[in-house]
């Protein structure tokens, strides 16, 4: 017969392999997931008012949660994305037809620099440089990179939605069954009932905090584009600076799609100096102004540095994409926690009375 300690060897090198094997059937599914699992956490408080309005009728307050959150937010992402892939495209044909014609931008941007190109030159001997063959060549990249992006987003429609769906049926059962899953869960862990319930304090609590701190960027990045707009004397510049602000969640490009697009319109058709203001606004204003808000909305809820904090956003982004924007922090927070448990631990240990066999 087996020994006790040969059996529990066994079945956890069994689980190991099955874990790997599940990771590698599941691991296409598990950003849905994840994005599931942010949104229950983030509206649970929503969830609990319609479990109380229904009369603790677990499906039907979950299909209502989750229709809830349908229309709130999966409605207007689409739109928003729909419309910034048929905006960098036509965008994208502009600055091609553009580019072909006689002087064309390449013209326009060199009549626009010889001033300044002037002035260095006194300085710097600039006759190594083929100004006009690097303008040029810049313009067919940014005309490449715009239909690229608004193919990209149209391209992979699809299965975004597919994503969307599945998040989608994963947030109802999170909703009807999350409560006894975490139960569970916790139960597996070799801790106590009091640093599990610390630990989903610290990892819900980042993660809330994190959501507030995208929408305090949302609001100042949708402002302060409103403003841009309004300066240069741009219509509906409130209509945009909300758009800004719904944009400032996409990763790497956020609002500047809006104010991006608004300054190449403005430098293609000769505004130059409107278009030079909203490249200066939006790169050293607008596009700072999110390493600045987050990571101090989010320190003012989670028991982390803002500097920590903002290398772990940062890498999230760079690592995870979008979701980046949670885990980041919650890896942040989650490892704080664990450390001081650990500290806790040990110092206990220390502390404890010395035991004398007899």
């Amino acid at each position: 017969m087996n020994s006790k300690r040969a059996t529990i060897l066994f079945l956890s090198v069994l689980l190991l392999i099955v874990v790997a094997l599940a990771y590698f059937i599941t691991h296409s599914f598990l950003r849905p997931v994840a994005f599931a699992i942010i949104l229950a956490v983030v509206f649970h408080p929503l969830h609990e008012h319609m479990l109380r309005w229904t009369r603790q009728r677990a499906n039907v307050a979950a299909l209502m949660s989750t229709l809830a959150l349908l229309v709130v937010f999966g409605v207007p992402v689409v739109i928003i994305a729909l419309v910034s892939a048929n905006e960098a495209l036509a965008v994208g044909h502009y600055l091609s037809r553009k580019s072909a014609e006689p002087g064309g931008l390449t013209g326009l941007v060199m009549g626009v620099v010889a001033q300044p190109l002037h002035l260095v030159g006194r300085w710097v001997d600039l006759t190594k440089f083929d100004i006009s063959t690097i303008v040029r060549s810049n313009i067919q990249k940014l005309s490449v990179w715009t239909f690229s992006f608004g193919a990209a987003v149209l391209g992979n429609f699809a299965r975004t939605i597919g994503s969307f769906f599945i998040t989608l049926v994963v947030l109802f059962f999170l909703f009807r069954d999350g409560k006894q899953w975490a139960h569970r869960a916790g139960t597996l862990m070799p801790l106590s009932s009091a640093q599990v319930e610390r630990l989903y304090g610290n990892i819900a609590d980042t993660i809330v905090a994190n959501v507030y701190g995208i929408l305090s960027v949302g609001v100042a990045q949708g402002l302060l584009v409103g403003i841009a707009f309004r300066i240069v004397d741009i219509p509906s510049s409130l209509l945009l600076g909300l758009a800004a602000a719904f944009a400032s969640i996409i990763p790497v490009v956020g609002s500047a799609v809006v104010w991006g697009g608004a300054a190449i319109y403005f430098l293609v058709t000769g505004s130059i100096g409107k278009g030079i203001f909203l490249l200066v606004w939006g790169t050293v204003v607008v596009s700072t102004i999110d390493n600045i808000i987050r990571p101090w909305v989010v320190s003012g809820r989670v028991e982390l540095h803002p500097m920590v904090l903002l290398f772990f956003i940062l890498g999230g982004v760079e690592a995870f994409g979008f979701l980046g924007l949670f885990l980041g922090p919650v890896v942040a927070s989650v490892l704080s926690a664990l450390f001081q448990m650990l500290r806790e631990e040990l110092g206990a240990s220390a502390h404890s009375p010395a035991t004398v066999d007899p």
